[in-house]
């Protein structure tokens, strides 16, 4: 009987490593195809750089919806709340004088207040998240034109820029941004109280409740943290442009949900969940990268994007279904 378990844990562990690497196994096969396909462009150093560099801004935002998703929701206003944020801090130091560090706090402040006005929506007014969330959008991006009345915010000082251009060294500080945030996330998910309530939440709310677990409280404090990864990301993308664009972060709500489906994540799967969101913004970031090396057309690239997100959830679907009938 013993060891019977024993060979069922060890089966249960080989299972959950395999699907942890999935996706990285995906990933490296790309990652050979466009070095063959595009010669010796694609592995150019600056090449290489440049699309680790860019996927660190959806990478932020993804990190912060693996934490919405893992709890049964799902937010569509953090592009709008990168753009607040982004814009936000810049007028407060170009306009007002402010200093950086507490320009750039305030604003990941704001976006934990919006992020957890969304949360207290969903939960507490009963509005289905989507809908929340599609509303919360259309206020963020009326705040923002309100703000900047449409036009970039120039002369940003050195040190706001260095948080999107900068290097530490040979590293680019977004990537290390990027890099302390999955792992401080992969160690809340594993290792904290509040991380297994989130998957907790996310795979049975009612039976969370009935286990004394507060959700209200988990499905507000999640929104809250996708909303500060939001902001977060938005200082990023706003120092790596060296000015607050108002529409620069349009499609970051899209493509962090898709970075997290894509890496195979869902309320229902959350092994490694932070490793698979990070595969996933590199594998959408590569497909990109790829296909303007390839000079293909960039409305395309849209239509590439939406069939990846269609499959990916179609295959969450897949799983979810079939580990329910094993059940």
């Amino acid at each position: 009987m013993k060891s019977s378990t024993t060979t069922l844990s060890k089966g249960q562990r080989v299972k959950d490593i395999l699907n942890t690497l999935g996706i990285w196994t995906i990933l490296l096969l790309l990652f050979l195809f466009l070095a063959v396909t595009t010669g010796d462009t694609f592995l150019r150093s600056t090449n290489l750089i440049n699309l680790v560099r860019q996927i660190c801004v959806n990478g932020v935002i993804a990190i912060g919806a693996t934490f919405v998703v893992c709890g049964g929701e799902i937010d569509l206003a953090s592009g709008k709340m990168a753009a607040l944020a982004g814009c936000g801090s810049a007028m407060l130091i170009v306009d007002y004088g402010m200093n950086t560090w507490l320009a750039i706090l305030i604003a990941l402040l704001v976006g934990v207040v919006f992020g957890g006005i969304s949360g207290v929506v969903v939960t507490l007014l009963k509005v289905p998240a989507f809908i929340a969330t599609l509303g919360m959008m259309y206020v963020l991006d009326g705040l923002v034109l309100l703000m900047t009345r449409g036009t970039p915010i120039t002369g940003l000082p050195d040190e706001y820029v260095a948080i999107g251009r900068g290097y530490a060294g040979p590293i680019p500080i977004p990537v290390i941004i990027l890099l302390v945030l999955v792992l401080l996330s992969a160690f809340v998910f594993r290792y904290t109280q509040f991380g297994r309530n989130i998957v907790t939440v996310g795979e049975n709310a009612v039976s969370s409740r009935l286990s004394g677990i507060n959700v209200a409280a988990i499905k507000i404090a999640v929104f809250a943290v996708g909303g500060a990864m939001s902001a977060a990301a938005g200082v990023m993308l706003t120092g790596r442009l060296s000015s607050g664009q108002p529409t620069a972060a349009d499609d970051l709500s899209l493509t962090g949900m898709a970075a997290v489906f894509v890496g195979g994540t869902s309320s229902t799967n959350t092994q490694g969940a932070a490793l698979k969101t990070l595969a996933g913004a590199l594998f959408i970031g590569m497909i990109n990268n790829g296909m303007n090396l390839l000079e293909i057309n960039a409305y395309w690239q849209k239509i590439v994007l939406g069939i990846i997100i269609i499959l990916a959830i179609a295959m969450d679907v897949y799983r979810t279904e079939k580990a329910a009938r094993q059940a």
